[in-house]
């Protein structure tokens, strides 16, 4: 009998035989592999240990959602606590966050243990793209795949505020430093008015970048840029969609159906 592919097994695999833990482990593989995009192609530093990936931004040394830390399990994390701090220390970053999945009793004692304290949590979120729908486009309103990130970053910088963007300082001209990651850009008159981008990584689409202009909120532009995006992904062979939600956009997510796979607890060491 023939191998069988992960795709193949998952088209096969219903619903609701797919775990949070594995979607949770999905989307940290995507995010981890998107970020060491970033480090390779930009400002964003990246420092490895056995079991664990540690990015800095020293030019955004305050803001810690840009200072974090990747772990396989929590025996690599321990061994990896002192030289990490050493490093954040070096790069004058004064605070760092490590997200921890839901569960992860033993990473959260051994956190706690290491002066990091609970701050916040991101919402998780993924969903099987099971026959996505294609987006049914109203009068006036165009579909872009560009090669560029230009319009992307541009919005992003309006709805989120440019601070949260400055690592794709490289990424604004010329195109895409990777052939798995693809953006769809809405359009009306030529004006750029919602974005988002797919990093796809096996059989998984992570979704980022997702942003709606602000003067051009609760039209349903959000929704079209998603399917669009679902549609491409499955349409390449790409069996799940995950991503991590903003307040903003969780119950846009929710509505397309993503089913909510608990809150990454950011703890947070803070020097000084």
């Amino acid at each position: 009998m023939g191998r069988v592919s992960t795709h193949e097994r998952l088209e096969r695999l219903p619903w609701g035989d797919m775990t949070d833990a594995e979607l949770s482990a999905r989307l940290r593989g995507n995010l981890l592999a998107f970020k060491t995009l970033q480090s390779r192609h930009g400002p964003l530093r990246l420092y490895e240990l056995p079991g664990v990936r540690a990015f800095a931004l020293p030019e955004g040394r305050d803001n810690v959602f840009q200072q974090q830390v990747l772990y396989e399990h929590p025996e690599a994390l321990a061994e990896a606590l002192a030289p990490l701090e050493a490093w954040y220390r070096e790069l004058g970053v004064p605070a760092w966050r490590v997200p921890v999945l839901p569960g992860d009793s033993a990473t959260e004692a051994l956190l706690r243990g290491a002066g990091h304290r609970p701050e916040d949590d991101i919402p998780a979120l993924g969903l099987f793209l099971t026959h996505p729908r294609p987006p049914s486009l109203p009068p006036g309103l165009t579909l872009e795949r560009p090669d560029d990130l230009s319009a992307v970053l541009e919005l992003n910088g309006l709805s989120y505020g440019s601070r949260h963007i400055a690592f794709y300082a490289s990424w604004r001209t010329g195109p895409m430093p990777f052939a798995h990651l693809h953006a769809v850009v809405a359009r009306e008159e030529g004006r750029a008015l919602a974005c988002g981008v797919c990093f796809e990584q096996e059989d998984t689409a992570g979704i980022y970048l997702v942003a709606t202009h602000p003067q051009a909120r609760n039209r349903g532009l959000g929704t079209l840029v998603m399917h669009a995006l679902h549609a491409d992904a499955h349409a390449r062979g790409r069996a799940v969609a995950v991503l991590q939600a903003t307040p903003l956009g969780h119950g846009l997510y929710r509505r397309l159906g993503y089913r909510d796979l608990g809150g990454w607890s950011n703890w947070v060491r803070r020097t000084g």
